[in-house]
């Protein structure tokens, strides 16, 4: 269990960086003993695997770490602050249901005291050992309930794919809320590396030339927010590896990265639900625009049409996954489960083809598809790749709204930069012809994304009905 390599590793090279925080760096040998101080320190509180799923929630990025495999070497299931059906918070700050509270003169105390050892107690290898939200954005978000076998599985599937022949210093952008920011952490202790967390927003291009890391991942918005702050003179670093998931990475996006950042860059496709299921180098979109990767050596991807049926390759339809590392289901929630867990696969609820060379190239989402004037299909992803290769567009989401009479219309939410002029996106637009429907704008400050850089369409629909003064749907 994940709690294990951590130990093992300060037993290995006890003086080597586990983790450089903001104020300071921490060897294995250190992070270790903290882990078992605080494992103790929650034990002496009664928290234990009877405490159900137990919720962690802290401001301070180191803090949250050791938390995390505290509750691990407890053999504790943990989940992110904002799971609202967790069974206990271990909170600073008041919160949701039952709590304890884990203030500053208790952490003071508890780390300040003589380490002892923990020794972790027997579970069932299927139980849930930490619980995430899914990260879909046409509905709630789901609980994913990752057993301690299943956190093991993609942890070493991730160390021989997406992390092989990468140590140093590894940045999670995503958070430890996510799959993707979860596993770099533990991929870091499980392989020797180095954690870098609490380095984000301003400070990230400073953090960049300072601390050198090695392999950061990161969502497509992150990374368009990162390239504008880049300062005049930043020079790129070959010797860093990006990997872009959570969503389709824009062509023109991948190619201003390799230029200006790092020519490693990678992009893959995944889930709360399976994590890591394929993977590429992002050179790929120079020719296939939408490309996410190749499936991995365990994984089964089916493309289905209407009917269930598989349909040739190259053609569109619904994505299926089979793949041992996946969950079985969500967690109380038969309902969600027998829709995207069903015919022996989990189907994300993606529109994509597969390639003759077994390339997957997705469409996007199926409840994300708009139907323009015309009753025509219209993924967002087309339009807003379109708007990007803009001059001054600095973000863009495509969604669906009524207009006149009631009638589903497609709108282009806009996030204007330096140089932006409107009249010149729209001939830029008007010069893609037949590809693109009629358009709709708005002008917007920011473009509301999830944890994992995905669009919040459902939020933009709503925001133009109330402008619009549309009725609220259902």
């Amino acid at each position: 269990m994940f709690d294990d390599d951590l130990r093992f590793r300060a037993r290995m090279q006890p003086r080597s960086a586990a983790v450089i925080a903001l104020t300071r760096t921490f060897t294995y040998a250190e992070l270790d003993a903290d882990v078992d101080r605080v494992a103790g320190g929650l034990r002496e509180l009664g928290i234990s695997p009877a405490s159900g799923v137990v919720a962690i929630q802290t401001q301070d990025a180191y803090e949250e770490l050791l938390l995390l495999a505290a509750l691990g070497r407890l053999r504790v299931a943990s989940a992110p602050d904002r799971d609202p059906k967790a069974d206990l918070w271990l909170t600073a700050e008041a919160g949701y249901g039952p709590q304890v509270h884990l203030g500053r003169a208790w952490f003071a105390a508890t780390l300040a005291a003589e380490p002892r050892l923990v020794v972790s107690p027997e579970v069932s290898p299927d139980a849930i050992g930490r619980v995430l939200l899914s990260s879909g954005t046409t509905q709630e978000p789901r609980r994913v309930g990752l057993s301690w076998r299943m956190l093991d599985a993609n942890l070493r599937n991730a160390a021989i794919t997406l992390y092989a022949g990468k140590l140093g210093r590894w940045m999670p952008l995503t958070g430890l809320d996510s799959m993707a920011g979860l596993l770099l952490v533990l991929g870091a202790w499980a392989m020797g590396a180095t954690a870098v967390v609490g380095q984000a927003g301003d400070q990230l291009p400073e953090a960049l030339e300072r601390l050198r890391p090695s392999l950061i991942i990161f969502t497509p918005s992150h990374l368009r927010t990162l390239l504008r702050q880049l300062p005049t003179g930043f020079r790129p670093q070959p010797d860093l590896r990006l990997i872009v998931g959570g969503a389709i990475l824009p062509k023109a996006l991948a190619q201003e990265t390799r230029l200006r950042l790092t020519p490693d860059l990678r992009i893959v496709y995944g889930s709360t639900e399976c994590s890591a299921m394929a993977h590429a180098d992002a050179a790929l979109l120079d020719t296939i625009p939408g490309a996410t990767g190749y499936p991995g050596p365990d994984v089964r991807v089916d493309i289905l049409d209407s009917d269930g049926a598989p349909v040739a390759p190259g053609e569109i339809g619904d994505v299926r996954i089979i793949c041992p590392r996946a969950a079985q289901g969500y967690v109380d929630d038969a309902k969600a489960s027998a829709i995207a867990f069903r015919d022996g696969g989990f189907f994300p609820g993606d529109i994509g083809r597969l390639m003759p060379d077994g390339l997957l190239v997705l469409e996007g989402r199926a409840d994300d598809r708009m139907n323009d004037i015309g009753g025509r299909k219209v993924m967002p992803a087309v339009v807003e790749e379109a708007a990007l290769a803009c001059a001054g567009v600095v973000d863009a989401a495509a969604f669906a709204a009524p207009g006149e009479g009631g009638l589903d219309q497609c709108w282009l939410a806009v996030v204007q930069g330096e140089g932006f002029d409107r009249a010149r996106l729209v001939e830029h637009l008007n010069g893609y012809g037949g590809a693109l429907p009629p358009l709709r704008f708005a002008w917007i400050a920011e473009i509301p994304r999830n944890a994992m850089g995905k669009i919040e369409r459902n939020q933009l629909r709503a925001e133009a009905m109330s402008v619009l003064g549309v009725a609220p749907e259902g």
